[in-house]
């Protein structure tokens, strides 16, 4: 009786340990090869490594620079390509999934790496929207932006532009295809981050250095989208790798280095030259395994990714205001009957009840008399204060 217990508990362990990927769907993956000039490169090595599974899969690309992969199980891939001489390294890993064929478009750069220029490359669906701009991890980190704001790569896409209506909100609106800023559809990693009142994202301040891919579309939308949006744009952030990889960032502006605004008020109380202005903006991203020694190793199974961005800023703005005069706090108005080349005009004179003089006095009294509002012009610098913190942590089995 015994014996055959063994027999069947040995049965189910041996169920137990068939590898789970042969259970995996398997897709088929070709593309072309070339240089940093665009020509077709031949005779490279392609390898993909599987991460899950510890496979490794290797072709030769042809005379054309041509190369395929017919059957892979779907997994998570590093990509390298190799000369006789020389190797390249795609930046992030592949996610190769789903039982259709995909094509993709590798360029070998100057910096020892390999672009995937071709959305199927990670994962994302055949179907596009007729119009949009889509932005990989380096293009994200290598342009220009101002306050680190992602969504501003928008400007890039044709027919976008801001929308002066959401200028007041923390996310800017962007009008595309000449419809309202609160038609756009924001998502991260596929999931819905847009603001159901205003449009827009729910934040903008993600940091840029942890963004794989910005996916923007307009135009025609996919079923999927929904919202009837103008534009979708789904942030596709960066996941962990074998090897540990972190980025740290500071990023300083102040008033010191600013032109004074024609506008801008002079406070001769002041030493300012200029209203107050400070921004600083700092963070760091970290991701790779998920090691726990002597209970866990994770290597080419479990990865995480975190990103930390702060925000801090004073912002000095002059404000114009109109208040009363020193005359009109006591009931003197000359302005209702003016002196004219041909009328000496008239005074007023209007009895200020005691009551409404606490009113009066709590105003400040005009310091600029050659200002837009005239003598009742008063100017001074105020500073609107922002603090943000923003952070985010993936994990990837």
């Amino acid at each position: 009786m015994q014996s055959r217990s063994h027999i069947l508990y040995s049965f189910i362990f041996f169920l137990l340990c068939i590898p789970a990927s042969i259970a995996l769907p398997s897709t088929a993956w070709s593309g072309h090869l070339s240089d940093s000039a665009g020509k077709a490169v031949s005779g490279a090595v392609v390898r993909l490594h599987s991460l899950v599974a510890g496979h490794e899969y290797t072709t030769t690309t042809k005379v054309d620079g041509k190369f395929a992969f017919p059957d892979l199980p779907s997994d998570r891939y590093e990509l390298s390509v190799s000369t006789p001489d020389t190797q390249w390294k795609a930046e992030s890993p592949l996610l190769l999934e789903k039982a259709n064929a995909a094509t993709a478009s590798l360029q070998l750069t100057s910096s020892g790496q390999v672009q995937v220029t071709a959305e199927i490359a990670s994962g994302q669906a055949a179907a596009q929207a007729s119009g949009g701009e889509h932005l990989s991890s380096s293009e994200v980190s290598n342009l220009p932006l101002n306050a680190r704001d992602f969504s501003k790569l928008l400007l890039l896409a044709a027919g976008t532009m801001t929308d002066t209506n959401g200028a007041a909100n923390f996310t800017q609106q962007f009008a595309v295809n000449g419809q309202r800023g609160s038609a756009t559809v924001f998502a991260t990693d596929g999931f819905d981050t847009t603001d159901p009142e205003m449009g827009g994202a729910t934040f903008s301040n993600f940091n840029v250095d942890g963004i794989q891919e910005v996916q923007a579309d307009s135009g025609v939308m996919q079923a999927e989208v929904g919202h009837g949006a103008a534009s979708f744009t789904n942030v596709v952030t960066k996941s962990g790798v074998n090897q540990i990889h972190g980025s740290m960032f500071e990023f300083l502006r102040n008033a010191s280095l600013d032109a004074r605004n024609y506008f801008d008020y002079k406070d001769p109380t002041s030493k300012r030259r200029i209203p107050p202005f400070v921004r600083n903006e700092f963070g760091f991203t970290n991701g790779g395994p998920v090691v726990l020694p002597g209970i866990y190793d994770g290597r080419n199974r479990t990865f995480y990714f975190g990103e930390y961005q702060g925000f801090r800023q004073v912002l000095g703005t002059t404000q114009v205001i109109p208040v009363p005069t020193a005359d009109e706090r006591q009931g003197i108005d000359t302005t209702a009957y003016p002196k004219t080349a041909t009328d000496p005009g008239d005074t007023l004179f209007v009895n200020v009840d005691p009551r409404i003089v606490a009113v009066l006095n709590g105003y400040p009294l005009p310091n600029e008399p050659n200002g837009p509002l005239g003598e009742r012009t008063y100017a001074a610098s105020s500073k609107a204060v922002t603090r943000t913190a923003q952070s985010s942590i993936r994990i990837d089995h």
